[in-house]
């Protein structure tokens, strides 16, 4: 495989605690509302490093972890201190049980118009283990404010993962998930797939209501996929990357799927990759698609290929960076700025930091590039 390396560049601190451990930007979204305006959302909470035990994931989500979210107003160069989205992941999961046992009405919002470019949906961060509905957020003034838990829900879906993973297609809202239902659950379909298939949901009245309309792919995989992300060419099409478990993770990949009937049916159109997930999509203005992924076999670091026919071939692979101190980082999302450069928004962990606990202290970070082809 060719390979290139970036010739101009910035690496950007969002933000680092070295009390803290900061991840998963691909769980949590990066919206950019124009003129310089971006926001980042990622997951925290207090960690000692002082073991192993102390990143694991589980403990970092459920016992204090928090959504929340970042602002930048100069395209990426500075970010504000955090706002909380979600206080506690842990709350969360009770009061979405609770409603769903009580026998109230279940909260809904008030429309939301994407297209003004002051409104957002960010969504409950998945572990992967979690049963019953997720949780959703809304924000109507470029995440200075927001609205929920709503919850994201379909009667006949054991479990549905999420991720603010969607993109606007004819004026209705498709969000890109997983999920398991009952039927499946009962015929012990989750030892195939325990985190659920990639499949679309679709809001029509504004994010306010959801409706299953198609999986991604068949069932009994022979490998499971996850982690969807969507992007829309110009010629209309649909091109969603998915993360392959392979059972060591260190060497999952990223497989591309087209549908050219607006999200109805899908095929296998390109593997994006030797090694690298999960993959955000960016469509560059020339019309080209990036893909930007977390490379976690040595040296480990971030990733990123350019493809100039929609995804079915792909150029060079570009080295973003490669001096992470462990496998625990990537994750990105990337969005272009009004000068032409890409940024992109990951966890990250340095090979030289002062702290040694399996890498180093767990950060956001960015890059902010010029693509080199």
């Amino acid at each position: 495989m060719r390979i290139c390396r970036l010739e101009d560049y910035e690496n950007i601190v969002v933000y680092r605690r070295d009390d803290e451990y900061a991840g998963w930007p691909f769980n949590c979204g990066l919206w950019n509302f124009g003129g310089g305006e971006l926001l980042v959302g990622f997951v925290r909470n207090k960690c000692k490093y002082s073991s192993p035990e102390d990143t694991r994931h589980r403990r970092i989500q459920y016992d204090g972890g928090q959504l929340v979210v970042a602002k930048s107003v100069d395209g990426g160069y500075r970010w504000s201190d955090p706002k909380i989205v979600i206080e506690s992941k842990a709350d969360l999961r009770a009061r979405i049980q609770y409603y769903m046992t009580n026998g109230a009405p279940l909260p809904k919002p008030e429309p939301i118009d994407l297209d003004t470019g002051m409104n957002a949906i960010a969504v409950e961060p998945p572990l992967g283990r979690e049963n019953g509905p997720t949780a959703y957020f809304i924000t109507r003034d470029k995440g200075y404010t927001w609205e929920g838990p709503y919850i994201l829900w379909d009667q006949l879906f054991e479990m549905i993962h999420a991720r603010p993973s969607y993109i606007i297609y004819e004026r209705d809202i498709m969000l890109f998930v997983q999920g398991l239902r009952y039927d499946e659950a009962a015929r012990g379909y989750r030892a195939i797939e325990p985190e659920g298939r990639p499949m679309v949901l679709v809001s029509v009245d504004g994010a306010v209501n959801w409706r299953f309309l198609s999986y991604i792919l068949p069932v009994n995989p022979d490998l499971p996929r996850i982690c969807p992300y969507p992007a829309v060419l110009d010629d209309g099409s649909i091109v969603v990357a998915l993360r392959v478990l392979w059972p060591d993770w260190r060497f999952q990949w990223t497989e591309l799927y087209v549908s050219e009937d607006g999200g109805l049916t899908w095929r296998f159109l390109s593997r994006v990759n030797r090694w690298g997930a999960p993959a955000s999509l960016t469509v560059l203005r020339d019309g080209r698609l990036l893909c930007v992924y977390g490379y976690r076999a040595p040296p480990y670091g971030v990733r990123a290929r350019i493809s100039s026919d929609g995804g079915a071939t792909w150029g060079p692979e570009i080295i973003v960076r490669d001096d992470g101190g462990s496998s625990d980082l990537g994750y990105p999302r990337s969005t272009e700025l009004p000068d032409g450069r890409i940024l992109t928004v990951y966890y990250f962990n340095d090979r030289e930091d002062r702290v040694k606990c399996d890498g180093g202290v767990r950060y956001i970070a960015g890059t902010i590039f010029h693509p080199p082809y």
